[in-house]
């Protein structure tokens, strides 16, 4: 069940309130377009209409208590006018609640790209399972059965609710294709696609499944090549940010503070390098992020 880290409210709370401000969310869906498609690629059982009233519950609360702890703050601790507190304390609650709605609308989609990855994982694996399965006379669906059972992750997973919808006298193409709508994999749904398109023309998918795996791995590859081209350029950048820029910057520091007449003091120096380390751990994220998952 979908539930985005910083939601305040349990789920099943927030889904028992969104009913009574279900008709909010006919304003709410304009804000957010797509969250529909991005529900059902993430997996998740929550109607488009519930989740935007949840972001907003949830948002809100987020808002409402920023804006007491601020008020908190400038009244209470810093001593400002009423009036004063109460106007930046709304404003600011009132960022919050806009920040945190989007957060939680851009969930589902974040969430659907991180389970694309990971069936793109282990897809060409899956695929060869299959290939080898069915070129040696295994039935189609006790094929996909097998795989199912097997450890691929999402993958067998997905194949799973294929085998479960095909017990449920869904036909297997209609299963297929349901499981590539649901799927935020454009390499799933490619696959998918042209399973289904050579099993409506009666093709054998002997041949099919050999030319979708010599594209996925020639595409993957590709993938792993590019990465490799861009890691050089940012790796110049890292050392660039870990290496030349703190050095000199801390120098020019120094130097210029003797000709101004201002002493450096050991807070000045310890917030440089702890920037310096959070510029780091920036680049290097990004970095991580931009590896694709594969397994070849």
């Amino acid at each position: 069940m979908l539930k985005p880290v910083l939601m305040l409210l349990p789920l099943n709370l927030s889904k028992r309130l969104s009913r009574r401000f279900i008709g909010l969310s006919n304003f709410l869906l304009k804000l957010s377009p797509g969250i529909e498609y991005d529900l059902k690629e993430s997996n998740s059982d929550i109607t488009d209409r519930e989740y935007s009233v949840i972001s907003y519950l949830n948002a809100k609360l987020w808002g409402f208590l920023i804006f007491l702890l601020t008020f908190l703050i400038f009244f209470r601790i810093r001593n400002f006018s009423l009036k004063f507190s109460l106007l930046y304390s709304v404003i600011i609650g009132f960022l919050v609640l806009v920040l945190m709605f989007f957060v939680f609308i851009k969930y589902p989609k974040i969430l659907s790209g991180k389970r694309a990855e990971l069936i793109e994982k282990n897809l060409v694996f899956a695929l060869k399972d299959l290939s080898i399965q069915i070129t040696s006379g295994v039935p189609t669906y006790n094929a996909f059965v097998n795989v199912a059972k097997s450890n691929y992750g999402l993958i067998s997973k997905e194949f799973e609710n294929i085998a479960k919808n095909v017990n449920s006298s869904v036909p297997l193409s209609k299963a297929l294709e349901e499981s590539a709508i649901k799927s935020g994999s454009e390499y799933y749904k490619k696959t998918m696609w042209q399973l289904i398109n050579t099993m409506r023309a009666g093709a054998s998918l002997k041949g099919a499944l050999k030319t979708i795996i010599n594209e996925l791995s020639l595409d993957q590859k590709t993938k792993i090549k590019s990465y490799a081209q861009e890691l050089n350029l940012w790796s110049l950048i890292y050392l660039l940010f870990a290496v030349a820029i703190p050095t000199i910057g801390l120098t020019l520091i120094i130097i210029l503070s003797n000709f101004a007449g201002a002493g450096i003091t050991t807070g000045t120096i310890i917030s440089f390098i702890i920037l310096t380390f959070i510029v780091q751990f920036i680049i290097i994220g990004f970095i991580k992020s931009r590896r694709p998952i594969i397994n070849l």
